[in-house]
């Protein structure tokens, strides 16, 4: 198992989400993080309709309304808590998660 530090914890706030990609040799891997209710949520940047990153610009990928994920090329809509497609061409389909681990103020991703 790889672990690979993300960021602090206190660099996340309710309302953003943050995307990060981690080199390696074969392909890179995006990903996002995602705060909710004081959890913290990993799931990989790729949308299950296109296979394309969800976000339009860096770090933008939540809803404006702030409460879901949502594809920036179709609009897709994914709950933040546990990545289900609740409206878009890919309703019923889920974002991949991401495990990742909590140690003092850090996150790290566990692949």
């Amino acid at each position: 198992m790889t672990q690979h530090f993300l960021c602090k914890q206190q660099d996340l706030t309710e309302d953003k989400a943050r995307g990060f990609t981690i080199e390696k040799k074969s392909e890179n891997l995006e990903l996002l993080l995602v705060k909710k209710d004081g959890e913290i949520y990993a799931y990989k940047n790729h949308c299950p309709h296109l296979g394309i990153t969800l976000n339009w610009q860096e770090d933008e990928f939540l809803s404006l309304e702030k409460t879901h994920i949502e594809c920036s090329t179709h609009g897709a809509t994914f709950n933040l808590d546990d990545g289900h497609c609740i409206a878009g061409p890919c309703t019923g389909q889920d974002l991949l998660p991401l495990n990742i681990e909590l140690r003092d103020d850090e996150i790290w991703l566990q692949i």
